[in-house]
């Protein structure tokens, strides 16, 4: 193996051992809407959501573990816009995937591919997607 390829790979995985050690990384947290309904996301405003399936991008590069756990709770302190909408439905799950913050973009971008964008500017407040908030209202589609 060349001796340059060998190097790369190894920093690779030091860089992820690190951010594995930290609890870091980016999630994909999957919510579930019963049935449809209108939502005060903040100063983002007031939107209707439709009964389905919800995918949230977001990063963590400490305590990934706990901002998942955040989202699943009720009572919180409102400070996203996430916290708005996870207050008041089911959290099915969340995907974890250790790496830099910079891959919650490009993931963002993956799903809007795949997806509806649900909410424009959702979750996006501190970077240039249009959005990190998606749906899908058939789940056959996943």
């Amino acid at each position: 193996m060349n001796e340059s390829v060998f190097y790369a790979l190894y920093r690779i995985e030091r860089e992820l051992i690190g951010i594995m050690s930290l609890d870091a990384g980016v999630y994909i947290a999957v919510f579930y809407m019963p049935k449809d309904r209108k939502i005060q996301i903040g100063q983002l405003g007031r939107f209707r959501f439709h009964q389905g399936v919800y995918f949230y991008v977001g990063s963590a590069q400490l305590n990934l573990s706990a901002r998942i756990e955040r989202h699943n709770r009720k009572k919180k302190t409102l400070r996203w816009h996430i916290d708005y909408l996870s207050a008041k439905v089911e959290m099915l799950g969340a995907i974890t995937i250790p790496g830099p913050r910079e891959l919650e973009c490009q993931l963002a971008k993956e799903l809007g591919g795949m997806f509806e964008l649900a909410v424009p500017g959702f979750g996006a407040s501190d970077c240039r997607c249009v959005g990190r908030f998606f749906f899908v209202k058939d789940l056959a589609k996943i």
